[in-house]
């Protein structure tokens, strides 16, 4: 059984934000990389949303790491479904991370 995914208007956003620092950045092919990336990481937590290590002990929320600068932070709401929180840069200051 399949988790249903809802981007909240933070990840939509942050989302957002590291596409465009990669189009600024870096060419089409970093970009597609990225994009693969967070598909298969969205697919693999619909799939089994335990897979990835909780955020400071909370069983709900769960970070996953897209790539060495991008964490998929994520909210596990009932037995259904998913809310996306934020893709959290890691060159940020840590202590800003509301979660």
């Amino acid at each position: 059984m399949s988790y249903f995914i809802h981007w909240t208007t933070e990840a939509k956003e942050t989302f957002r934000q590291n596409i465009a620092y990669l189009e600024m950045d870096w060419n089409n092919t970093v970009i597609n990389r990225f994009l693969d990336r967070v598909d298969e990481a969205i697919q693999n937590i619909s799939e089994n949303p335990f897979l990835y290590s909780s955020y400071q002990n909370s069983p709900d929320i769960r970070k996953c790491v897209v790539n060495k600068r991008i964490i998929l932070y994520y909210r596990i709401l009932d037995k259904q479904n998913i809310d996306l929180i934020t893709f959290w840069n890691t060159y940020q200051d840590p202590d800003s991370l509301e979660l």
